[in-house]
């Protein structure tokens, strides 16, 4: 006597086979620091541990943030025109000097900050939910167009989860964590070579023929044709919600 397939069992054992891959890929944990590449390369810092650096290419819209761009001329005084006069503050000396300006949002309940920072040859903005840490001490003034919904160019904002922020940035240069305040921080280290904007290259030679009488334009442009582009990238997050952002961008000749 011929056997007859149990179509009802079988049916419930492909449903289970189905279910299983659904049930894994719901439960992956998504990766947030990018694995080490053969371009990478490695800097030591002050305290003599070694920090992993990226090499790659990082959209430029996401150093510009409500017309203010990290690229552009000195973003203090751009800061001035769009927000308003506010108090500098500086510090340090020589290598280590730095100032910035801090502006607030002025809506009551609303306590989103934006500071902008100029060092020796780097320019930064920090956005944030509430003053960041070691900066109390800076005299805000507040502004209409600061706002919760402030936003770079590049679509980050407060609020954004991690997936969210890796979506634009990709994936981390490192990551640090603290289970006990439930925050965490991804952290990028990115260098790449850069092209000099045409037009201000321009600008600096016909400064340097005035300046210099006897000039070499085939060592200007091995000099200042290019220069090493580095970016370094704090997105701070608490219970996956992006609360302070710090974006630093540094061009070397």
């Amino acid at each position: 006597m011929a056997i007859r397939p149990n179509h009802s069992a079988y049916a419930l054992v492909l449903s289970y086979c189905l279910l299983i891959p659904r049930i894994a890929m719901q439960g992956q944990v998504q990766p947030e620091v990018a694995p080490p590449a053969k371009s990478d390369t490695f800097a030591t810092t002050a305290d003599g541990k070694k920090e992993r650096i990226q090499h790659r290419e990082l959209a430029s819209a996401n150093f510009r943030i409500s017309g203010a761009d990290l690229s552009g001329e000195d973003v203090l005084s751009q800061a001035a025109r769009i927000f308003g006069n506010s108090p500098i503050k500086s510090s340090g000396d020589a290598a280590t000097a730095s100032s910035e300006a801090c502006y607030q949002s002025a809506t009551e309940g609303d306590s989103t900050h934006l500071i902008f920072g100029r060092g020796e040859v780097d320019f930064w903005f920090t956005l944030s939910s509430g003053v960041s840490e070691g900066k109390g001490n800076l005299v805000c003034t507040k502004s209409g167009k600061i706002t919760r919904n402030i936003t770079t160019d590049s679509g980050l904002h407060l609020g954004l989860t991690k997936q969210q922020v890796i979506a634009v940035l990709g994936l981390a240069t490192n990551r640090s964590q603290n289970v006990r305040q439930h925050t965490e921080v991804l952290i990028y280290s990115l260098e790449t070579e850069e092209k000099t904007d045409p037009q201000k290259f321009e600008q600096w030679w016909e400064k340097e023929i005035k300046e210099n009488p006897r000039p070499n334009r085939q060592t200007f442009l091995e000099n200042y044709a290019n220069y090493t582009l580095e970016v370094y990238i704090t997105a701070q997050f608490a219970n996956d919600s992006l609360s302070q952002l710090n974006i630093s961008w540094s061009g070397q000749y």
